[in-house]
């Protein structure tokens, strides 16, 4: 009986595992992926200077990084790119943090084999270690860029008359490896013309693109036999495109002029039910007319 219980239980206790292990993928949060770049740079040392002027090199934490390395004034150089900030002179190169090459000189240049910047964002020092203090530069580290996206409309303005409708082109583009789902929608500074986006979503992959159709209508508003017309103006239409914590926006502005088909200042009632009722007006004073005709 203990044997069965204790088979049971271990039945259990794996079971239990293997739903956290199925589960856990799928409930951790996902982490954005940020994209790094392979370079290479090259530094002459020429005393009292690297490239004559001591450039600043600028990076990204992410970057694998080759630096070669040669001698144009008939002296050894050493290199050494003071990550933790403690250089003070001398050729000690031995701190993990740092990076440092070996001598180097005319006849012999060198090369610090390809490393990782795994440092934070900052602002560091590198040094030739044999003329220190001279010949030392700016090397920053810049937090690499974000996977992000772009919404461009085709045009700025669009304008419209009463009664039709108009388009524009929305696209949205690819930033940084950005892929995912965008929702669009749209809205009108007032009332009258109508706004949508189709389609309302949009799949982006890694640097690609994708476009979504905004339609604008000034079609009038009818209640029985009246309508509204959309009054003539200038309107402002937001386009609003989210995905997660992105949102951006952009704006188009729109003008709604006169209906084409009818001259300024017509009648906006529409016309079969006053045609109507002008016929029947005159067939009731037709019909009074005849039946006094009658009597007489």
């Amino acid at each position: 009986m203990r044997l069965t219980n204790a088979a049971g239980i271990l039945a259990c206790v794996v079971t239990i595992l293997g739903l956290i292990m199925y589960v856990s993928p799928m409930t951790l949060p996902s982490i954005a992926p940020v994209r790094a770049s392979t370079r290479a740079i090259s530094l002459v040392a020429t005393y009292p200077n690297w490239n004559m002027t001591n450039p600043t090199i600028t990076v990204t934490k992410g970057d694998t990084i080759t630096i070669s390395l040669s001698s144009d004034d008939g002296s050894t150089h050493q290199l050494l790119i003071d990550f933790d900030g403690e250089y003070a002179g001398g050729s000690n190169c031995t701190t993990v943090a740092d990076q440092c090459s070996s001598n180097f000189s005319p006849s012999t240049p060198t090369q610090i084999p390809a490393f990782t910047i795994t440092s934070n964002a900052g602002t560091y020092k590198y040094y030739c270690t044999i003329h220190y203090p001279n010949m030392q530069g700016l090397f920053i580290v810049q937090n690499p860029a974000l996977p992000n996206f772009t919404i461009n409309p085709s045009q700025t303005s669009l304008t419209v008359a009463q009664d039709s409708s108009g388009t524009i082109s929305i696209t949205l583009t690819s930033v940084n490896g950005f892929s995912g789902t965008i929702n669009l929608s749209a809205t009108i500074s007032r009332s009258g013309p109508q706004a949508s986006v189709n389609p309302s979503s949009v799949t982006l992959t890694s640097d690609g693109s994708a476009s979504s159709t905004l339609t604008v209508s000034t079609v009038a508003s009818t209640s029985g036999y009246y309508s509204t017309p959309v009054s003539q103006g200038s309107y402002a239409i937001n386009v609003t495109a989210s995905s997660g914590s992105l949102i951006h926006s952009t704006s188009v502005s729109l003008t709604v002029g006169s209906a084409s088909s009818a001259p300024p200042g017509s009648s906006s009632l529409p016309v079969l039910p006053i045609a109507g009722g002008v016929i029947a007006l005159f067939a009731v004073i037709g019909t009074a007319i005849f039946l006094r005709r009658r009597k007489h």
